[in-house]
C-alpha cells in the first residue's frame, strides 16, 4: 500500500505545516494546531536539516503551549534513523511543557517508502499521552 497524503488532523487538532524560511506566513496560535515539522528526505546541500528547522520552530512559536507535533521527513530517512529527531525532542522537553502527542514519520511514498524508513523504537513518557510512529 502506498501512502499518498500527509496527516490532516492529529490529536484532535488540524495539522499545520511549519513553513520554510522562504515562505512568509502568519503562524497560528501554538495550542490550536498540531505542528508538522518536515525536512526533505532527499536533501540538497542548501536544504534546512530537520534539527535546524526544529530549533527555528522552537524560537518562532510559544513552545510551552504546543500540544502536538507531527514529524514528517528527515534527511535520508531511508538510511538515517530517527535517533537525532528523538534526541532533539527529548532535549526540548523543558520547552515543550504542554506537549501531549507526537507522530513520527508522516511521509508519503514519494518521500520515502514505509518499509525503508529507518526509525528508532520509542515510547511515550512524562506528560506525553500519545506517541505514534509509522510501523514497518
Amino acid at each position: 500500500m502506498t501512502v499518498g497524503h500527509y496527516l490532516k488532523e492529529f490529536h484532535g487538532l488540524p495539522v499545520f505545516h511549519f513553513p520554510d524560511t522562504d515562505t512568509p506566513v502568519e503562524l497560528p496560535d501554538a495550542a490550536a494546531v498540531a505542528w508538522r515539522i518536515s525536512a526533505p528526505t532527499y536533501c540538497d546541500s542548501d536544504d534546512e536539516q530537520w534539527e535546524v528547522l526544529f530549533e527555528r520552530f522552537l524560537k518562532s512559536v510559544d513552545a510551552g503551549r504546543v500540544r502536538a507535533l507531527v514529524v514528517g521527513g528527515w534527511d535520508e530517512a531511508y538510511e538515517t534513523s530517527s535517533a537525532g529527531i528523538v534526541t532533539a525532542l527529548m532535549a526540548a522537553n523543558n520547552r515543550l511543557t504542554d506537549l501531549e502527542a507526537v507522530f513520527l514519520g508522516d511521509m508519503t511514498g514519494e518521500d520515502c517508502e514505509i518499509s525503508w524508513i529507518s526509525r528508532l523504537h520509542i515510547r511515550a513518557s512524562n506528560n506525553l499521552r500519545s506517541c505514534y510512529a509509522l510501523a514497518r
